[in-house]
């Protein structure tokens, strides 16, 4: 059994270190870019922070001409569908046809006029260059699908800085993944794409709007970047309740049972079975196997987030990485196992794996 643990350490090691060289790897993109774009935002129950979106959008450092906003109401039953209406921003604004995101996400790009995307969430909050940086990677008309960093905003409690940490380094491991022409992992949160791209994947899982359509751009050879800008930064807050959280990230694994991109699921195997691995030894009480993984597994994973954590700016966070490499064994074992046979919730809706 050690042995076999040795060899899945090393698996993963090797594995950090290339998210970690594919990082360093990440190229910069010329603003130099001057095309119509059409930015899309299915909301539903908003009302509270589509206000701060929209003035995001109202700032952005980018002809007004050349965007088309288009917002996509998923079945609100709040005021957020009159408060976009009201707002005066040039602007579509539809009713889906059809419950859940993926749907009203559908519907919004049908009616949009340009062939390049741009999607974030209704309860994000973007910089002035945002359209800037995360269009310019479209100079190259191979691109296909473009996707940029989140970072949670604001960080008041230890609940709050703990998830960062842990958002932060989902973010850059798919980072580290593009950059190494591997892609895998991204969020929906800043993501842009082809609208020709997109019209030709299918939609069967309710959550998953983002990796299934990266998979999807992989498997047919469309290059894809990673745009690691700070101006690309796009913020959104972390979940109050311990509850919401564990929701939210059994939404995320919920998906991975449907995955078929060899990266994502080497990643996915590697990552649960060192974790898996070392709550064993703890369990058994082999205190030295677990010491030995764990000590090797922090080194490797700290000098990873060091360099992540100064590009999102919140060096302040990482002395709380040692506490939650003691959490995070319990907690991605305990979220894979759990997401395979229990539902979950997103926005009072209740959906299967």
């Amino acid at each position: 059994m050690i042995f076999l643990a040795l060899t899945i350490l090393a698996l993963y090691v090797i594995l950090i270190f290339s998210y970690n060289r594919g990082w360093d790897r990440l190229l910069l993109f010329e603003d130099d870019v001057n095309t119509p774009i059409t930015v899309v935002i299915a909301f539903r129950n908003e009302a509270r922070q589509l206000p701060m979106l929209l003035d995001d959008f109202s700032n952005q450092n980018y002809s007004t001409s050349l965007v088309e906003f288009i917002f996509v109401d998923d079945f609100s039953d709040d005021n957020s569908f009159d408060i976009v209406e009201s707002y005066p921003i040039k602007k579509q604004l539809l009713k889906s046809p059809n419950a859940g995101k993926k749907a009203a996400i559908e519907y919004a790009i049908k009616h949009a006029s340009n062939d390049i995307i741009l999607t974030t969430d209704a309860d994000c909050r973007v910089s002035s260059n945002w359209i800037v940086k995360m269009v310019s990677p479209f100079i190259n008309n191979d691109v296909q699908f473009v996707f940029g960093p989140v970072s949670y905003h604001p960080l008041i409690s230890l609940f709050d800085k703990f998830q960062a940490l842990e958002f932060m380094s989902l973010i850059a491991s798919g980072a580290g993944a593009a950059g190494n022409n591997k892609a895998f992992m991204c969020n929906a949160a800043n993501m842009a794409f082809r609208k020709s791209i997109f019209q030709t994947t299918e939609h069967k899982i309710a959550s998953g709007d983002d990796v299934f359509l990266l998979h999807h751009v992989k498997r047919n050879n469309g290059k894809i970047c990673f745009v690691k800008e700070q101006q690309a930064i796009v913020t959104t807050q972390s979940k109050k309740r311990l509850s919401e959280f564990i929701n939210q990230r059994k939404r995320w694994a919920s998906k991975s049972s449907s995955y078929k991109d060899k990266d994502a699921l080497w990643s996915a195997f590697l990552v649960f079975s060192t974790n898996f691995f070392l709550l064993y030894f703890l369990v058994v009480s082999q205190l030295k196997a677990f010491l030995l993984i764990y000590a090797i597994k922090s080194i490797v994973d700290y000098f990873f987030l060091k360099k992540v954590v100064s590009f999102f700016r919140l060096k302040n966070i990482f002395p709380l990485f040692w506490v939650l490499q003691i959490i995070y064994p319990f907690y991605v074992v305990g979220v894979a196992f759990v997401s395979q046979f229990t539902t979950y919730q997103w926005k009072k809706r209740e959906y299967s794996k």
